[in-house]
């Protein structure tokens, strides 16, 4: 082998580098499926404007008309949750002729622990 051909050789580290390049790369490409398949599961996403107690008497006799009366005040924030956890508050807006949520914050993790308890 001529001399000048060894310019064109791959040290070992170089491979190694390549190799590990290579991996990385596939490893990522094996996260982004995985990632695409849990993107696609469907989550239950409900909004709660306020709780109120009853027993079963009072909630047997409503009728159309009643009026519930919830445990928040007009311009205190909804919460946002999703499958039955809380993930964030907002505030009700409308957009055209439907509700929507604007979301003014997202629970804290320390926030989602202390909802376990």
């Amino acid at each position: 082998m001529a001399p000048e051909d060894n310019n064109n050789l791959l040290s070992s580290e170089e491979i190694n580098d390549l190799l590990e390049q290579e991996s990385a790369s596939s490893s990522n490409d094996a996260l982004d499926e995985k990632l695409e398949m849990i993107l696609e599961f469907p989550l239950e996403v409900s909004v709660r404007i306020g709780e109120t107690r009853m027993n079963i008497e009072e909630l047997l006799s409503l009728t159309t008309g009643n009026v519930i009366e919830f445990s928040r005040v007009i311009n205190e924030p909804v919460d946002l949750v999703i499958n039955g956890k809380l993930v964030a508050r907002g505030e009700v807006v409308t957009v055209g002729e439907n509700f929507a949520i604007k979301i003014t914050s997202i629970i804290t993790p320390e926030e989602r622990v202390k909802q376990l308890g």
